[in-house]
């Protein structure tokens, strides 16, 4: 039977979805979540100079820094004439919460604001950080950066999709440019130049045959090919002399920056174009209170071990609930990102809905598990932080 904790979770949920949040446009999401916390009486609720809300449950004795993460900000609806229902509508209708970022997260960050904020405080050594963050979508990791300047993390929980498992590993994401050089000329006349587009096919082609990594458990490294751009564009009658690639690779623990590079300008020797170009691309982003973000696209993969007291604690804290959480992993880059990968704060995935959820039409979330999430949260908090 639903208890009115039952019902706040799914009703908050349902009004954080009602509220659009696409990338750059969080602060009315903030505004609503802020009153939900001061309602259940969060001891300290702040707006950062990001826009990043944290709200914190401060135990009544001393202890660790426990950050629970999700991100205010969604993808975008297109292609709006697909979604049969409102993509804005919150709609509670069977047994989900439907509409933009019910899975893609909003229905964890009303998991984790509820599940916390009615933690006994009398109980608790340390503090519960509940960090709704900004611009996840683009830029993963930078505004988790800054909510731990604030509230320095001993451990970090992330929100996103495990479908209420414990995700104790997560691929991370890489996006380079290889720039390949020729010389033009008149197309009547190619072999007067160098076709920069040709060159480009043979380094494809020895990138495309390199042997991609699996690990046991983040998972099979992946690689795409996601642009094609040539120099002068629109060609008039002109031989190519420059054609640049993005590539999009899919990165596993134990992968070093240095080591991907050196990996590609192998490649890029083999096909006779030593002097391809290859670098990290630069992404930049302006949060909607006017920070920015220029970074580039390195998001490290990130292993936390099963024997790691964090993934020990949060399992036993899971099973006195009742739930059954199976060990996992990210396929996705999220916020880990920053705080295993780049940070290495002790870090774990857990959350309501599944991966596959993110980013679709007619997006939902599942009661039950918006409930079990709330459940768990709060078990896991009192796990880390019980001073009994």
């Amino acid at each position: 039977m639903p208890t009115a904790a039952d019902h706040h979770v799914v009703d908050l949920t349902a009004r954080l979805v009602r509220v659009p949040s696409v990338l750059g446009s969080e602060a009315n999401v903030a505004t609503v979540l802020q009153e939900a916390m001061e309602a259940l009486g969060f001891d300290e609720i702040t707006v950062d100079a990001c826009g990043n809300l944290t709200g914190v449950v401060q135990g009544a004795h001393d202890g660790p820094t426990i950050v629970l993460d999700g991100h205010m900000d969604t993808v975008d609806v297109l292609p709006r004439d697909a979604w049969t229902r409102d993509p804005w509508s919150g709609a509670i209708d069977g047994d989900r919460v439907w509409g933009r970022g019910g899975s893609d997260m909003k229905g964890a960050i009303a998991a984790m604001t509820v599940g916390v904020g009615a933690l006994d405080r009398a109980r608790l050594g340390g503090r519960a950080v509940v960090s709704a963050s900004v611009g996840e979508e683009q830029i993963e990791g930078a505004a988790l950066r800054e909510v731990a300047r604030s509230y320095p993390p001993d451990f970090v929980v992330i929100g996103e999709a495990t479908e209420l498992t414990i995700a104790h590993a997560g691929r991370g994401r890489a996006e380079l440019t290889i720039e390949a050089q020729g010389s033009p000329a008149h197309a009547s006349s190619p072999q007067a130049g160098r076709n920069a587009v040709l060159a480009m096919q043979q380094i494809l082609t020895e990138i495309e045959s390199l042997s991609m990594g699996r690990h046991d458990v983040a998972g099979p490294e992946t690689q795409c090919v996601t642009a094609i751009i040539s120099d002068p564009y629109p060609a008039h009658s002109v031989v190519p002399s420059r054609c640049v690639a993005t590539y999009e690779r899919r990165l596993l623990p134990g992968l070093a920056r240095d080591d991907l590079l050196e990996q590609l300008a192998a490649a890029c020797e083999r096909a006779g174009e030593a002097d391809a170009k290859i670098e990290l691309a630069m992404t930049s982003y302006t949060t909607d209170t006017g920070i920015s973000w220029n970074q580039p696209k390195w998001f490290p993969a990130w292993l936390l071990e099963p024997e790691h007291p964090l993934v020990s604690q949060a399992v036993r804290a899971l099973e006195r609930i009742g739930q059954q959480p199976a060990l996992t992993s990210y396929q996705f880059c999220t916020n880990a990102a920053w705080s295993a990968g780049e940070a290495g704060i002790p870090t774990i995935g857990y959350g309501p809905s599944r991966e596959g959820l993110a980013h679709i039409v007619d997006e939902y979330v599942e009661i039950d598990q918006l409930v079990a999430a709330e459940q768990g949260y709060a078990a896991i908090v009192e796990e880390l932080l019980s001073v009994d």
